[in-house]
Order: structure tokens, then C-alpha cells, then sequence
């Protein structure tokens, strides 16, 4: 009887042993922010929230299970427009900085991220470079911006970071330029995957459906008062201008006065405009529009960045635009002389 109860004993043991969780590895996410004292802190990944803790002190610390890639997570505070992404290596890292200013913050600890921080480094000291030369034109200066993205991309294409940098700067290429880095990036290492890898093949295939020649993707959103607006039911009969823009963009209040210009100028000729904006205040909205003499349809849902319309149309920067006619995209991203001249040319 004892040994049969010892067998028991034996076996009960083991039965908890085989179905005890396993220890999970973690490392830490120590997040060091200046005026966020009381704040809630977002750790996210893959655009999920992971966890969420409240800065006491300018701290607050994540415990994060250990992943099999080398995805990038980020932190999301109330009040930032975009999330700010890092990477981790899975190893302990330290985020520091100023909740007003997220774009200056630091992280420390990843070697994956010091060639983030040296890349960016070099590409801020470029730039700054190039707006001291009086000589350059802003057109050469952003095609020497662009061609120093791509060729850190170029240079490493199996390295995650320059992935991200690849998608962080999508906005910088045309999908012709990107399909280049990507089949670089394939042709070094066919089994790559990750989040940016992903993110930057479905931004190509927007980009691809919604250049000059296509035919226009259909879309609805709510004015000011609640009406829905049909795109394709706007611009039956017209040349219409789409355009992309937010009361808090500064280059887009610049650049509408050239869009107030040409409605002015083009309008009793049979040129129309739909504004589409990238605003979350309402109000602010309104005002924007108020003040800046923007008497053309507007429609919005509120979402910023996550603008549905925006989706659809690729849009990763704005002011853009989208010219149509006759239910197919005629030209893209439009200003100043160039606007003027390719509704005079589309009215012949």
C-alpha cells in the first residue's frame, strides 16, 4: 500500500510539473518623461496595445515578454498625433525625453536603435546643411534627402532598421523607387518578413491603384452639418480637386491660398474642389476654414491620420491632391503654377 501510494504521490508531481507554465522571459521598457506626471502611458506593437501604466515621478516601467523577431514597439501618450516607435532588441531599454517634444526623445540600450539614432543623426545634419546653402533649391534638397534614405536602405537591405527607415520615408518616393528598395531587400534574403516590410509592400500597391490614369476610388464623408458626400457624385460633370489637408498643418494653410486662387479663377468654368481633412478638433476645423476663405465642400471624420479617404488614397504626408475627371485620376499632388496650368489644360 505504501509504495502504491508513493507511485501517486510520484505521479500527481509530475502531472503539475508537465502542466505548469513555463517562465516567461521578459526584459524591461523604462519610460522617462518631463511633464507627463500623472499621464497614462501606451506600450504598443503592431499598432495593439500592450500595456499601459501611469508616470509617476517622470517614470513608469513596462515588463515585456521576450519576442522571437525584432518588431518595433512604441509609446503613445494623450494629446501626440502619431505613437513613438523604438526598437528593443528584446534587451532592457530606457526611453528619455520631454512628453512635449516626443520627437527628441532618446533610447538607450539597443543596438538596433543606435543605428536608428546614428541614421537620423546624419540625416538632421544633412538637412540643416542643405537649408544654410542659399544656393539650393528646395526641389535638389529634398532629392538629396531622398537619395540618402535610399541608399542606407540600399546598403543594408537585411537589416530591420533600415526597413523601418525605407517605410518611415515612404513619403519621400515614388511606388516605382520603393519597388526598387523592396526587391533589393528580397533579393538579399527572399524569407525576410516583418511589420515594415508589410506596411511598406501594401503602401506600393495604394500607391500603384491611385496614380495619374486610374480610375477613382469611390468614397463617402460627413460636412460640417452631417451630410454625407459621394466623391464620385461631386465631381459627375466637373473637373474636381480633391485635397488633403488639416487646420494644424502649417504647409497646408500655406499652400491654400494657391487652391483658393484657382476655385476663384476656375470655378464658373466648370472646377470644383473637395477639401478632405486630417483634423480630430472640430472646431479647430471650422475655424481653419473660416479663415482661410475655403468656400468649396468640405468632409472630414475626424480621425487625423486614420482618415479613411486618406487610406484609400495613400496619403502619408499632407497637403496632397488628387485631380479627376471623368471618374479618372488626371494628375497628383498639384501647387502653385503647376495647378494652375493643368486645370487650364484639362478645361480646353
Amino acid at each position: 500500500m505504501k509504495t502504491k501510494l508513493f507511485l501517486l504521490g510520484a505521479l500527481a508531481l509530475g502531472l503539475f510539473a508537465c502542466t505548469s507554465k513555463p517562465e516567461v522571459k521578459t526584459f524591461k521598457v523604462n519610460v522617462n518623461l518631463a511633464n507627463a506626471d500623472g499621464q497614462t502611458v501606451y506600450l504598443q506593437k503592431d499598432g495593439q496595445v500592450l500595456d499601459s501604466a501611469v508616470i509617476a515621478n517622470w517614470d513608469a516601467v513596462f515588463n515585456t515578454p521576450v519576442c522571437d523577431d525584432n518588431e518595433m514597439y512604441s509609446i503613445m501618450l494623450p494629446g501626440w498625433r502619431r505613437a513613438f516607435p523604438f526598437f528593443t532588441d528584446n534587451v532592457d531599454v530606457t526611453l528619455e525625453g520631454d512628453a512635449q517634444n516626443p520627437n527628441a526623445i532618446l533610447v538607450k540600450g539597443s543596438a538596433s536603435q543606435d543605428r536608428l539614432n546614428a541614421f537620423t543623426e546624419s540625416y538632421n545634419e544633412l538637412e540643416a546643411k542643405l537649408e544654410a546653402d542659399s544656393t539650393m533649391s528646395q526641389e535638389d534638397a529634398d532629392e538629396i534627402l531622398k537619395m540618402h534614405c535610399f541608399d542606407f536602405v540600399w546598403d543594408n537591405p537585411t537589416d530591420p532598421v533600415a526597413h523601418y527607415v525605407m517605410y518611415r520615408y515612404k513619403w519621400a518616393f515614388g511606388p516605382c523607387e520603393l519597388r526598387t528598395m523592396l526587391d533589393n531587400i528580397h533579393a538579399a534574403d527572399s524569407t525576410l518578413a516583418n511589420k515594415n516590410l508589410t506596411l511598406a509592400e501594401e503602401y506600393v500597391e495604394k500607391q500603384e491603384r491611385v496614380q495619374a490614369g486610374q480610375p477613382i476610388i469611390d468614397f463617402t464623408q460627413n460636412d460640417p452639418e452631417g451630410n454625407p458626400i459621394t466623391l464620385s457624385e461631386l465631381a459627375a460633370g466637373k473637373l474636381l480637386l480633391v485635397d488633403f489637408w488639416a487646420s494644424w498643418c502649417p504647409d497646408c494653410r500655406k499652400a491654400n491660398p494657391d487652391v483658393v486662387a484657382a476655385y476663384q479663377k476656375y470655378h464658373d468654368q466648370g472646377f470644383d474642389v473637395l477639401g478632405v481633412s486630417f483634423d480630430t478638433n472640430k472646431e479647430a476645423w471650422l475655424a481653419a476654414i473660416e479663415k482661410d476663405g475655403l468656400t468649396w465642400t468640405q468632409v472630414s471624420d475626424l480621425q487625423g491620420w486614420n482618415n479613411a479617404a486618406g487610406a484609400l488614397y495613400a496619403v502619408s504626408f499632407i497637403p496632397q491632391n488628387a485631380l479627376i475627371k471623368d471618374g479618372v485620376i488626371v494628375a497628383r499632388n498639384l501647387e502653385g503654377e503647376w495647378l494652375m496650368e493643368e486645370i487650364a489644360r484639362q478645361l480646353e
